[in-house]
């Protein structure tokens, strides 16, 4: 039996790296946690470099600091002396501000002396970077980007997050010939969340879309540039905190769609998708994972012409990361792309490579406390099947929603003692099969058995591990006996959660 589960063992171990999509490339990053990093722009040249600063914890010690890597080949990255600050709980956005053809870095957070700043740096060439001194009201824990909101030709800034005051501030930086000036939105600050800039009502004005914590309370609002000035949207959209949003055209209809992600008001991590009808959002029902303290980017990752999602953050049990391809429809299937789940991270698109399709960067720390910062290679090598114009500022990805008439089972294991002593052992829960009725059923009906059978079984959003749906119930039952067996030649104590 033991040769049996081994040899299954390594076919699918075979299987799922010749399946594997997106491939881990070697690179000399440093990991860290709470990470501003981003893709480097190499002036006459398809490839790109890596930037990425952070804190990590050593011995005890905290530690800030910046790496830069540049690319060497398409499975290698080589070091290069950083020009770019150590900074962590801060973002990062790259675009031609000058007009000379490369891309310049903005970027906000909190240095080693606790010091919040916020900086600009021109793009100087060979991954060297100056700092254009120009004065910024340096926040943290927020985002930045960059977008041509008053339409007129060149990229201004917005900005939120938490100021050196502790005030909370959302800010526009208008773009006036390379010089910046400050103006007030009326859009409120946030902090642990974002502000996104989208033309949702195809009037040639970015609007904002903003969520996270307005100090103590969650928020989601919708601000339309109108007469010079940012007006709410009558509309009300669920308040989330330790949220991250992003526009997009996720069904391909020519509008600007929105999802966001994070914590309710009642704590728990939500993924919520917003069709735009005319200029009016209403809910669509998504299979997309609800996560807090997130972060969302946006790519045709596949080359099939819609937006795909990479997502990292937290669930209540522990951090994912997620890559969803777009269906069409604002229907997404997680691809398993089998990437290290992260919180306190971030996780972003590129195409280092030059070969078409995009890439992904990730940062942050793993279930685990690993430190990291990885490059994984997308493998997938798409037939270009049509051009799809792609926005100055938005990156855009798509949802999907149907359940379907499946069978599952859910199951999870610990090395504890049920009883809450100090007896401990290897143990598996598993459930009888079942349908699932609406989104989560069958992990909150689960979770809520298993708690009351073990003594300090954390509270958790979802299962540990959700089968594959079944057409037939017997092959979801032929599968779940598999699972038992394979459990039980390691010797763990099986406990079985019917209802």
């Amino acid at each position: 039996m033991k040769k049996t589960v081994l040899l299954v063992f390594l076919l699918s171990l075979i299987a799922l790296t010749q399946g594997q999509k997106l491939v881990k490339v070697k690179t000399n990053l440093k990991g860290v946690m709470a990470p501003v990093a981003g893709w480097l722009d190499v002036s006459g040249s398809k490839h790109k470099g890596i930037w990425v600063s952070g804190e990590y914890f050593v011995n005890n010690k905290h530690v800030v600091t910046s790496t830069m890597n540049r690319y060497k080949d398409a499975d290698h990255f080589v070091y290069t002396k950083s020009s770019l600050p150590a900074i962590y709980l801060g973002s990062s956005a790259s675009a031609d501000y000058d007009g000379d053809g490369d891309l310049d870095i903005v970027v906000t957070g909190l240095n080693k002396y606790n010091t919040p700043v916020m900086r600009l740096y021109n793009n100087a060439g060979h991954y060297r970077y100056k700092i254009d001194n120009q004065i910024f009201d340096p926040v943290i824990e927020g985002s930045v980007t960059w977008g041509d909101f008053d339409h007129d030709r060149d990229f201004d800034i917005l900005a939120t997050g938490k100021d050196a005051n502790n005030k909370l501030t959302t800010t526009i930086y208008n773009n006036n010939d390379g010089t910046f000036e400050e103006l007030v939105t009326g859009v409120p600050g946030v902090y642990y969340g974002n502000a996104d800039w989208g033309d949702f009502d195809d009037d040639g004005k970015l609007d904002i879309l903003v969520t996270g914590d307005v100090g103590g309370h969650p928020y989601t609002a919708v601000y339309m540039y109108r007469q010079r000035k940012y007006i709410k949207l009558n509309q009300n959209f669920l308040p989330l905190k330790h949220s991250y949003g992003r526009w997009g055209d996720l069904n391909s209809d020519g509008t600007l769609d929105f999802i966001v992600s994070g914590e309710d008001e009642n704590g728990y991590p939500t993924c919520i998708i917003y069709s735009n009808k005319k200029g009016f959002f209403t809910e669509v029902p998504t299979v997309i994972r609800g996560l807090k303290n997130c972060y969302i980017d946006l790519a045709d990752y596949d080359h099939d012409g819609d937006l795909d999602i990479a997502m990292c953050g937290e669930s209540l049990e522990r951090s994912y990361t997620y890559v969803y391809e777009n269906l069409g429809g604002f229907r997404f299937k997680d691809i398993h792309a089998g990437l290290p789940g992260v919180a306190s991270g971030k996780v972003k698109w590129g195409d280092y490579d030059g070969d078409g399709d995009y890439d992904l960067l990730l940062a942050g720390v793993t279930i685990c406390y690993n430190f990291i910062a990885e490059v994984y290679k997308n493998t997938i090598n798409p037939v270009i099947k049509k051009e799809v114009p792609s926005s100055l500022f938005n990156e855009a990805v798509t949802p999907d929603v149907d359940l379907g008439p499946y069978y599952y089972y859910v199951f999870s294991s610990c090395y504890c003692d049920p009883s809450g002593g100090n007896n401990k052992a290897y143990h598996l829960y598993i459930s009888n099969i079942h349908k699932e009725k609406r989104k989560y059923h069958l992990t909150y009906t689960y979770n809520n058995l298993l708690m009351k059978q073990v003594v300090n079984w954390p509270h958790a959003d979802r299962g540990h591990r959700l089968s594959n749906g079944f057409e037939t119930y017997k092959e979801a039952e032929e599968s779940r006996k598999q699972i038992i067996e394979s459990y039980q030649s390691t010797h763990y104590i099986i406990h079985y959660i019917n209802w």
